[in-house]
């Protein structure tokens, strides 16, 4: 069992405002707001840098020349690529994309190489030969699980030959951390990623930085975590960002309860209909069976068509629709 600490009480909004007194000790890292906070500004350039390092071990950055947090495509017709945190090495001009998703995408990877184009077209000035630009690395925080068959947290990819695995070049790669399955501080030998992937993700449950977080990284991370240190302005956007995101999770729940509670009285109307009917050429007890199984298939189906388009009626974002009713946004788009 995870260890997290005494559990602090969840926030939660009052009149579209979050309630102070029962706010977490914490704040939700991955909220750009605060995110950007930690790793994103000059002032805590060392944070940024200590992240980088553990993700890539044996990596070691002196100091960071540029950042940037927005970068779009030249052509405004088409959509732009936007980063979390991107920077780059003044010593070796290596350049990293630390971004964070908090909700499923379904082309994370596309997205990623898309990205990554945008760091190395940007390195081949006139003059300059194409083989000669820096490596460039997407390092991708995920608060979901993208390869749910596993239970590791980190995943790395590059580019190799299939059969004989040799790198075919060393200049683009890529980082996933997967941070719902980091483990908790009690694992035997955890690495200080895992820890680091452990405490972003349950930031908000922790009432205090708990044993084995020690050094100036966590200390740190908590320090710039904690809600009561947010200057003014800083504390206003985050809760107008926790409202946002309490707005959408209960788009996302109220829809996946309506898509079941009604679906399942469609699905046993149908299901019972087509049991009869199956019943009477092979038995009823086995075509109530395989009717029911089919009815409640296409009930199912019937309702997330019906709940996405009153969503999609609503204005509702439609990735949110796409994961509330599990159809395809291609699908949900032409309804």
């Amino acid at each position: 069992m995870k260890d997290i600490g005494q559990l602090s009480l969840p926030a939660r909004s009052v009149k579209g405002k979050v309630s102070e007194d029962v706010l977490s000790r914490y704040a939700d890292v991955l909220l750009d707001v605060i995110f950007g906070k930690i790793f994103g500004s000059e002032e805590n350039e060392d944070m940024l840098i200590t992240l980088i390092e553990q993700a890539l071990p044996g990596r070691k950055i002196g100091r960071i020349s540029q950042r940037s947090a927005v970068q779009k495509t030249e052509n405004q017709k088409q959509h732009g690529a936007v980063f979390d945190v991107e920077c780059i090495d003044a010593d070796t001009g290596e350049r990293f994309d630390v971004e964070i998703q908090r909700q499923y995408q379904p082309w994370l990877y596309e997205r990623a190489l898309y990205y990554s184009s945008f760091m190395i077209g940007k390195q081949l000035p006139k003059g300059k030969a194409y083989y000669e630009y820096p490596p460039v690395y997407v390092i991708s925080l995920t608060d979901f699980r993208q390869h749910p068959l596993e239970d590791g947290f980190l995943f790395r990819y590059s580019l190799m030959e299939e059969s004989t695995h040799i790198p075919m070049t060393d200049r683009l790669n890529f980082v996933f951390l997967e941070l719902p399955n980091a483990r908790g501080l009690e694992t035997p030998g955890i690495s200080e990623l895992e820890k680091t992937c452990y405490a972003l993700h349950n930031m908000t449950a922790f009432n205090n930085r708990p044993a084995g977080m020690e050094g100036k990284f966590y200390e740190k991370l908590f320090k710039l975590a904690e809600i009561a240190n947010l200057a003014p302005d800083e504390r206003k956007e985050y809760e107008r960002a926790m409202t946002t995101e309490r707005d959408r999770i209960a788009q996302m729940t109220w829809a996946k309860e309506q898509a079941q509670k009604e679906g399942w009285a469609i699905g046993m109307k149908e299901g019972k209909e087509e049991g009869m009917k199956q019943g009477r050429e092979e038995g009823m007890k086995e075509g109530m069976k395989e009717g029911m199984k089919e009815g409640m298939k296409e009930g199912m189906k019937k309702q997330a068509l019906d709940d996405a388009r009153k969503l999609k009626a609503l204005n509702v974002d439609l990735d949110i629709i796409a994961q509330a009713t599990g159809l395809d946004k291609a699908v949900i788009d032409s309804l």
